[in-house]
């Protein structure tokens, strides 16, 4: 049995749907309490501003990437799972990702910004920690342009195939730098 979302979640959810939806001039504290199914007092007394829903937001970020990282970390091909895992899939950190991206385009919210580069720097020490600082930046930045493609337009993304030849490919240079 799953456990019921918490107000403060269905909230963040809601707050996060009309970003990625409607954009940031649409999320207002009435369209989200809206969205969300509650009264505008009922927001308010989870989320005391629309900052508080950004830095609720960002809390967010910060804990889904922390998780992630650390389930990386664990597998035993960490760099292959990081590439296979650059496909946009619509995963909560995906739909995190993408309304913290669209509230950063207005460079009002540092907190997002800040969070994203935490999520970015834990993903980078994992990644680093298996292949090494030199081949790291390589590597992650190759992620970012799948992910970029995949998540602009899924006609653009890498096929499964594709992505396995990526693989092989950092395996190849992998064993290379290190021989």
């Amino acid at each position: 049995m799953s456990e019921r979302p918490t107000a403060r979640e269905t909230i963040l959810d809601a707050f996060e749907e009309v970003v990625v939806e409607q954009g940031e001039r649409a999320a207002t504290l009435q369209a989200v309490a809206e969205h969300a199914g509650v009264s505008k007092g009922g927001l308010l007394y989870h989320f005391g501003s629309r900052e508080a829903l950004v830095l609720g937001l960002a809390e967010r970020l910060d804990a889904l990437g922390a998780q992630d990282a650390a389930d990386l970390r664990l597998d035993p091909e960490p760099v292959a799972r990081f590439i296979r895992g650059s496909i946009v899939r619509e995963t909560a950190i995906d739909r995190t990702f993408v309304a913290a991206f669209r509230l950063m385009q207005s460079g009002q919210h540092p907190a997002l910004r800040e969070a994203l580069q935490r999520v970015d720097d834990g993903y980078r020490a994992v990644v680093t920690d298996a292949i090494g600082a030199e081949l790291a930046p390589v590597v992650t930045l190759m992620s970012d342009g799948i992910y970029l493609r995949s998540g602009l337009d899924p006609a653009w993304a890498p096929s499964a195939d594709d992505i396995e030849r990526i693989v092989e490919a950092v395996d190849a240079i992998v064993r290379r730098a290190r021989a």
